[in-house]
């Protein structure tokens, strides 16, 4: 079986990739943790590798101030992702709570928008991030 990043390196890669997504929302939009976060169990890899793996996940409510261009966000991110070589994992950009997830090529980790629109009016924007399937000290546990 082979080692992984740990854990720890997952989280700051995961923390990386949401950093770099915001920095491309219009200014004024802060990031307020939100849902569940955290080292969660791969229970169902896609990859086809082993049990007993983890993944990281971090979520986070997009917070902007009155005003804010919400339907700027979703292009944005997209138009950057695109640019990056990021890899489309899911696409309901066409529906109306749109959103997009898309993996970064080369390591694997996923982020994600989600935009929800309330009957008020109001909107919700989420970006998720995740790490593929890892070893939470990098390699199997001992037997």
């Amino acid at each position: 079986m082979q080692p992984t990043v740990t854990a720890v390196a997952a989280a700051q890669r995961v923390g990386e990739i949401l950093r770099e997504a915001h920095a491309q929302l219009p200014p004024g939009a802060e990031l307020k943790p939100f849902g569940v976060s955290g080292v969660l169990p791969c229970d169902d890899p896609t990859d086809g590798g082993p049990a007993g793996r983890v993944f990281v996940e971090q979520q986070y409510e997009v917070v902007f101030p009155a005003n804010w261009r919400t339907g700027q966000a979703l292009a944005n991110l997209a138009d950057y992702w695109r640019r990056r070589g990021y890899t489309v994992v899911n696409d309901l950009r066409d529906r109306s709570d749109p959103r997009l997830s898309v993996q970064d090529p080369a390591d694997g980790y996923r982020i994600g928008v989600a935009v929800h629109h309330r009957a008020s009016g109001s909107v919700d924007i989420y970006l998720i991030g995740s790490s593929p399937c890892i070893w939470r000290n990098g390699t199997p546990d001992p037997v």
